[in-house]
């Protein structure tokens, strides 16, 4: 298996490893400047590297992994599906839900295999609530609830690439941690989100920008006036098939916060919580029993779930890679949703539709918007 990656910041770092522990070679990485790719290509034993998209549509290249901006997803997934190829996305899909359902239909219509990284999933403990979910012995999910709560965006912050909406779109919490929650509360509860009412905060409008640092206008802080569009945290509420409910606070603003991802879903026979900072327990219980906690003591953590994304992602790639040297039918549109054991571009599609529904409420005072 030989993979091509695109993008040299901090998710192309986590791909390039998680590619190496499953074995598989990294053939190319493209990014927007040469210096960077070659660095990149000299750090991680590259043999190709630069800055053109062709790059990656060598026919040695099974799947190409796209670690770049938001906005820029669309149009290369487009292109290398085009080109024959794999492609492992990073999350979101889009910003735009006409356009991530196109996209969605495009690749299924490839018969290519197209991934998300909504790798959180791959936790143990979220493995085994899913499962305990399936079984129906809790009965029907009837709240889905939690919240998502990091520090990195709290004063003073980093001028990156997620302040500029030519990369990064219009929304910021909601998008970037926002749908790896509404990605693990569907897959976790197994129903989908109906409709939303959210309200979106950004405190700080207007900033002062020193030395590539962010800070409040009213700090004393010498430097540049830098004015922020995009929020800071937003509270969304859902409607969920069957009739369940829930919300989620999302805050990329909490300091004490590094990753606290928490997800509680209360069905008519039980109850069952996590949280991502704790990510090798899981809380369940019974009216009247207590609470039963399972410790999963040889578990994993962040880098695990990549590597078992992957690992998933190219087992199917290479099945189907066998399978097409055997003559056989190897159409990835074929494969039944329950074999898929990765986070499909359907769903990519579906999340993206969620975000843009709490845009389009918190624009319209909160009212309810139909996903």
């Amino acid at each position: 298996m030989r993979a091509a990656i695109i993008g040299a910041g901090f998710a192309g770092r986590v791909h390039a490893e998680a590619l190496a522990a499953c074995g598989v070679e990294i053939a190319a990485i493209i990014t927007t400047k040469e210096e960077t790719a070659e660095a990149f290509a000299r750090e991680y034993g590259i043999p190709r590297w630069g800055t053109e998209l062709s790059l990656a549509w060598e026919d040695d290249i099974d799947a190409v992994h796209i670690c770049t901006p938001p906005t820029t997803h669309g149009w290369m997934v487009k292109e290398l599906l085009k080109h024959g190829k794999n492609v492992l996305c990073e999350k979101p899909l889009s910003f735009d839900a006409e356009e991530a359902e196109e996209i969605a239909r495009i690749a299924g219509e490839s018969g290519r295999i197209c991934a998300l990284t909504f790798n959180v999933r791959y936790h143990m403990a979220v493995q085994k609530a899913r499962e305990m979910l399936q079984s129906g012995d809790f009965g029907r999910p009837l709240l889905i609830h939690g919240n998502y709560m990091q520090e990195f965006n709290a004063f003073p912050a980093p001028l990156d690439w997620r302040y500029k909406p030519e990369l990064a779109g219009n929304m910021r919490a909601v998008s970037e941690i926002g749908s790896h929650w509404i990605d693990l509360a569907q897959y976790v509860s197994g129903k989908k989100v109906t409709a939303v009412s959210a309200l979106f905060g950004n405190f700080h409008p207007h900033r002062i920008l020193a030395d590539g640092m962010m800070y409040p206008q009213d700090s004393g802080v010498k430097g540049e006036p830098f004015s922020v569009t995009s929020e800071d945290a937003a509270a969304l509420t859902f409607r969920y098939e069957d009739g369940a409910m829930g919300n989620v606070l999302l805050s990329e603003i909490s300091p004490g916060r590094g990753n606290r991802l928490t997800l509680e879903i209360t069905c008519q026979y039980g109850n069952l919580w996590w949280n991502e900072e704790d990510n090798n327990i899981l809380y369940a219980a019974r009216k009247g029993e207590g609470v039963r906690m399972e410790v999963f003591a040889f578990g994993n953590g962040f880098t695990d779930t990549f590597r078992t994304l992957l690992s998933n992602y190219y087992k199917a790639v290479a099945d189907q890679k066998t399978g097409a040297a055997e003559g056989k039918d190897t159409n990835a549109a074929g494969v039944a949703a329950a074999e898929k054991n990765w986070p499909t571009f359907e769903e990519g599609a579906q999340v993206t539709a969620v975000c843009c529904a709490a845009a389009e409420s918190t624009a319209a005072d909160s009212r309810w918007v139909e996903v």
